[in-house]
């Protein structure tokens, strides 16, 4: 529950006001399946519907509608919802914050709190200030050089991702088709899965970098998995109760995990990984999975899935029609990347339900709604 809450739930009337296509429904109907899903989970499994995960649903669905209220479906409001969102965000972790962040180390609160919104604020800053593509480029890179330092990869190759797809496009977009573009993403994002760990060995980005890739080098943790230890658990809990899942991962029984750490050791994990160290969490904490994707389908059941899925589309949508969005395209790029390896890898987290529906409205406004948007950086 945050303050945009409030005021999603007091404006929601107006939403019946506005006119809708089917395509401008979509999301929600998958959030009401998705809440659906997980309330037959959670009765089926003897878990509480107030569970957080199983909230999820419902809460996008309001945010959702708030957001299209708010914004108008227009472009730069929704770009300065996504800018409100990050304020939002950074003051709560200033004054308030989780568990995480709460070391006294500036580390944890950057990794857990502010990485992600500070870098929509500078490049909503930059955009608003019409900066050109390349100094938005060097921010990003240089955002990603100080996520390395604080030990925060995830984030570094975001940025770097969105840099070099914003300087391929600078320099190559009009003799370069979509498909090429698309493939330099990639090499880049493969050149750094191989060049940074050898760099994080030197002690270059520090020693929290350096010891964290030494640990998952000693336990074989593959590298499409990007470091997560947690898919084949999700894996197996999705084979075991495909249909209405488990309600929560705090569910699962002795014989999934030693299932699972078998799949693991297939996948290429070492034996000797201690995988209950990792995957049997308190009960308290909601994120055992540590990916939206497997965890809505393991915990939810397969309709629960069906948001994720269509969200990963959104963001795929918004990487290869960036420019789309005009003066705003560094920032889509930017929200739409970051969405990806969050869906894929991370669990739901403070004001990251809203900036989905941020990126939903984006997604229909750039490929539903009218022609696109001439890109800022050719007028």
């Amino acid at each position: 529950m945050t303050a945009l809450s409030l005021i999603c739930l007091l404006i929601a009337p107006a939403w019946l006001l506005m006119s809708h296509r089917g395509v401008d429904l979509l999301p929600l109907l998958l959030a009401a399946l998705g809440s659906i899903s997980f309330l037959a989970s959670c009765l089926v499994n003897d878990v509480s519907v107030l569970w957080p995960n199983a909230l999820a649903p419902a809460a996008f669905g309001l945010y959702f509608i708030g957001l299209t209220v708010l914004t108008g479906r227009a472009v730069d409001s929704i770009a300065a919802a996504l800018a409100g969102l990050a304020v939002g965000a950074i003051v709560f972790f200033a004054t308030e914050g989780i568990e995480l962040t709460h070391t006294g180390r500036f580390a944890d609160v950057w990794k857990y709190g502010i990485a992600s919104a500070v870098t929509i604020l500078i490049v909503f800053g930059l955009t608003t200030l019409r900066a050109p593509v390349l100094a938005l480029s060097v921010a990003l890179a240089a955002l990603g050089l100080a996520s390395l330092g604080l030990n925060y990869r995830a984030h570094a190759l975001v940025c770097f991702l969105s840099a070099g797809t914003l300087v391929i496009n600078h320099f190559l977009g009009t003799r370069l088709r979509r498909g090429w573009q698309f493939t330099g993403l990639i090499m880049i994002g493969v050149a750094f899965a191989y060049a940074m760990p050898m760099v994080a060995r030197t002690g270059m980005f520090g020693a929290a970098l350096q010891a964290k890739t030494l640990e998952q080098e000693t336990f074989d943790v593959p590298l499409l998995l990007a470091g997560r230890t947690e898919p084949p658990m999700s894996i197996t809990a999705i084979l075991e109760r495909p249909l209405l899942g488990w309600g929560s991962a705090m569910n699962l029984p002795p014989d999934v995990y030693t299932q699972a750490q078998h799949l693991a050791t297939r996948f290429g994990f070492s034996p000797t990984f201690p995988f209950d160290v990792y995957w049997e969490l308190p009960p308290s904490n909601y994120s055992a999975m540590h990916s939206i994707l497997l965890g809505s389908w393991a915990e939810g059941g397969v309709l629960a899935v069906l948001l994720p899925a269509a969200l990963v589309v959104a963001c795929l949508g918004l990487v290869w029609n960036f420019t789309r969005l005009g003066r705003w395209a560094p920032l889509g790029i930017t929200v739409a990347l970051q969405g990806i390896w969050d869906l894929l890898y991370g669990p739901w987290l403070y004001n990251m339900i809203p900036t989905f529906a941020c990126i939903a409205l984006f997604f229909a406004a750039t490929h539903f709604r009218g022609p696109p948007v001439r890109s800022s950086a050719k007028q």
